[in-house]
């Protein structure tokens, strides 16, 4: 059975948090170690979760991000500034992953931002603290141009356990 990401190297960061995963429970920020995974950085987006209100920032934002949307928003606040129109359903899921700490893979049209011929395929996964609460998200990004088969609405699936772990 192949693949269930586009990009090999999101499966790779998938395989890699499960890993790291130990008893079952989502690893803390601390149990990853960057230099386990140089060739993934580029694609990495650490988002810090707050609550009371929930809200997110992005802490870290991988270069290969940053070429492919022409825009380093290290630093912001995911909100309609950044999201335009995707933003009520953007915020949307990132809370649910925050609640249900569980990974999750999203698939989108970037139809709401100038690159608009692009496509966006993540994995979205929880890193927490020893409360067992989502304080981080850890997010793979890859893209790819647009196609006719692409679905037109986000897709944002709860992940099965990764082949081969």
């Amino acid at each position: 059975m192949g693949s269930q990401f586009g990009d090999e190297r999101l499966a790779r960061l998938y395989r890699y948090w499960w890993q790291k995963r130990g008893s079952g429970a989502p690893p803390h920020r601390g149990d990853l170690n960057p230099a386990e995974i140089p060739d993934l950085l580029p694609i990495v987006n650490l988002i810090d979760v707050r609550w009371d209100p929930i809200s997110f920032r992005h802490r870290l934002v991988g270069t290969e991000i940053v070429e492919r949307l022409e825009r380093d928003v290290t630093g912001k606040e995911v909100n309609a500034d950044l999201c335009g129109p995707a933003a009520d359903e953007v915020l949307a899921t990132l809370e649910r992953l925050a609640r249900e700490v569980r990974p999750f893979r999203r698939r989108a049209r970037l139809d709401w931002h100038r690159r608009n011929w692009l496509t966006i395929e993540t994995v979205e996964l929880p890193l927490v603290d020893d409360g067992g609460r989502t304080v981080m998200i850890l997010r793979g990004a890859a893209f790819a141009p647009l196609t006719s088969a692409f679905p037109s609405e986000m897709q944002f699936d709860v992940l099965a356990p990764p082949e081969g772990v």
